[in-house]
């Protein structure tokens, strides 16, 4: 069932963002108005919020941030009055949310006290302390307003003068925020600009040590970023020195506190996966802090001089077969339809294939390219055979399993190219590990994908679902979401027999320049007779940067200018 949301619905599960709207610099009371560079945090429903997006939003005039923190009595009693406040002033424009910094509130938790108070505002969870920190919070219960359209803290302090340590009166002498929201909304001047606020004291980092390059940064990069970030590699630039990563430094501290970088968009809540490539809160702080103190370089060896990991040929290993594809030439610039190739089958018989990994020609212009096996004169009938996309290393099939292949069916490429700049070619190739022998287990590739829907021009959220039952014993390998531009998030969860419900897999930042499968540490169990539901949103607004045109309704189409919902399971029946 399409499900389509107002502006005003959306402005509630975003309060929490046009709030963010000039979160900046370390806010003192005596260094007055403050602004806040973009970031993005998850709340606790696991929901993405980017500070710009709701900047952006013509309804926006203000934004309450209330520093939140389970357990503290301070908090609690400040809840009615302030969803009173919210109730009263969200449809003039204000937008309200919470910040919960504690690093002893696990986001369960959270979203535990928050049904228990009725909480009805996001509560964005800031697991690094950098938003936190550059607000200069020391403790909860603290109230922030922020000017949208000039991004300053206008106001800093007590929702009134009610409450204190251990005291409160029946009625508050001073109603700050109130008055401080009733300015801000007529364009008057706002009397008092900061007040005493009791609260719940805030553990945040000591910051006695000094992060050096040398210490700690150089070797985080190593290990988390450099694989890419390396000369002829994935990322724009490489991570070769001290001076390139100074140089490099504030973009760097950007794209981790919008959570651009790295690319793994799996919400960590749900599941561990095998190919995860993200980084911690710890690793951020870090890097950010780094950032913020000046790039210090510290003492000892500069370990990222000199080195520059291989890419191999093969990641895993040399295959038995080759495909190559011909040539293709891309353009220096413009945005290109999705090319199919193909090819003829090279084997003369059935063929089990036990891995299969797909090799670029050209890094810089492949996007992603999707493998099919296709029967030769019935349309439509094909199977997933495999697929790339940055950051793979190639499909190796569980032991004893394989993707079977019959004798005389084609194999189709999908190729997606971007433009580079300058004029480029391609030719990328596919290498086949395989036996043909028959193998018992059948490794089986289940496409989830739904046609009927039509996205409503300005939508800023519009999503849909698709469910199917399994219809025996199975074990799930593998988990991959596909929508275009437009796609926000997807989601896939187990509805069990016996009434669990289980999530799986939640992409709650979907971004389609990286085409991710996640394939789950553990195999998930799946037993018949449970229920998969894949659920998603799409973004048809102007607020979305990717959206082609947010003036026009969308419906299923293979262009990018077009839309899909379309999400692929990996998976191997029990005999």
């Amino acid at each position: 069932m399409l499900r389509k949301k107002s502006i005003l619905a959306i402005a509630l599960t975003a309060s929490a963002w046009a709030l963010l709207c000039s979160l900046g610099e370390t806010f003192a009371e005596e260094s007055g108005p403050t602004s806040v560079e973009n970031f993005a945090l998850l709340d606790h429903e696991g929901k993405f919020h980017e500070l710009d997006y709701y900047c952006r939003m013509p309804s926006a005039k203000g934004v309450v941030l209330f520093i939140q923190g389970n357990g503290c009595p301070l908090v609690q009693k400040r809840i009615p009055e302030l969803k009173r406040l919210k109730e009263e002033y969200e449809a003039k424009g204000i937008l309200f949310a919470m910040l919960n910094a504690n690093i002893q509130d696990e986001r369960a938790e959270i979203a535990a006290e928050a049904k228990e108070f009725g909480i009805n505002m996001p509560i964005l969870k800031d697991d690094a302390q950098l938003v936190a920190e550059r607000l200069g919070v020391t403790r909860t219960a603290e109230a922030f307003l922020i000017d949208s359209k000039s991004k300053e803290v206008v106001y800093r302090g007590a929702i009134d003068d009610r409450m204190t340590y251990q005291k409160e009166k029946p009625e508050a002498g001073n109603l700050y925020l109130r008055d401080a929201i009733e300015a801000l909304i007529a364009g008057e001047q706002i009397a008092v600009r900061t007040s005493d606020s009791p609260g719940c004291k805030v553990a945040l980092p000591e910051k006695d040590q000094l992060i050096t390059y040398a210490d700690h940064v150089a070797p985080i990069l190593k290990s988390r970023c450099v694989a890419c970030h390396t000369q002829g590699g994935l990322g724009p630039f490489a991570m070769s020195s001290y001076k390139k990563v100074k140089g490099w430094s504030d973009m760097i501290a950007e794209v981790l506190m919008t959570r651009q970088m790295p690319p793994w968009h799996a919400d960590p809540e749900y599941g561990k996966f095998a190919n995860d490539c993200g980084i911690s809160p710890e690793e951020t702080r870090t890097l950010v802090s780094w950032v913020d103190a000046g790039c210090p370089k510290g003492e000892g060896e500069d370990i990222l001089v000199g080195y520059n990991p291989p890419a191999p040929k093969w990641h895993l290993g040399e295959p038995q077969k080759v495909i190559a594809l011909p040539e293709q030439v891309i353009e220096a610039e413009g945005v290109f339809d999705y090319r199919y190739v193909t090819l003829d089958n090279p084997f003369d018989g059935d063929v089990w294939l036990t891995a299969t990994e797909i090799r670029p020609g050209n890094t810089r212009v492949v996007h992603h390219v999707i493998v099919t096996a296709v029967h030769p004169e019935v349309n439509r009938l094909e199977k997933w055979v495999t697929g790339y996309a940055p950051g793979t290393e190639g499909s190796l099939y569980p032991e004893g399993s394989a993707v079977m292949v019959p004798k005389g069916w084609k194999f189709k490429f999908q190729l997606h190219y971007t433009a580079s700049g300058k004029h480029e070619t391609d030719m990328t190739t596919l290498g086949l590990h395989y036996t043909t022998t028959p193998v018992e287990k059948e490794f089986k590739t289940k496409i989830v994908m739904t046609r009927d829907f039509k996205i409503p021009p300005g939508a800023y959220e519009y999503g849909t679902e698709k469910d199917f039952t399994v219809k025996s014993d199975t074990t799930v390998y593998a988990l991959n979401p596909h929508m275009h531009y437009r796609g926000k998030r997807m989601s896939f969860e187990a509805e069990y027999p016996d009434g669990r419900k289980e999530v799986l897999l939640s992409v709650p930042n979907y971004n389609f320049n990286w085409q991710r499968t996640y394939h789950p540490a553990t195999p998930v169990e799946i037993p018949s007779g449970t229920k998969i539901v894949v659920r998603n949103a799409w973004d048809n607004s102007d607020l979305n940067p990717h959206n082609p045109d947010p003036n026009r309704e969308v419906g299923w189409g293979d262009q990018t200018f077009e839309e899909m919902f379309f999400a692929t399971i990996g998976y191997i029946e029990k005999n």
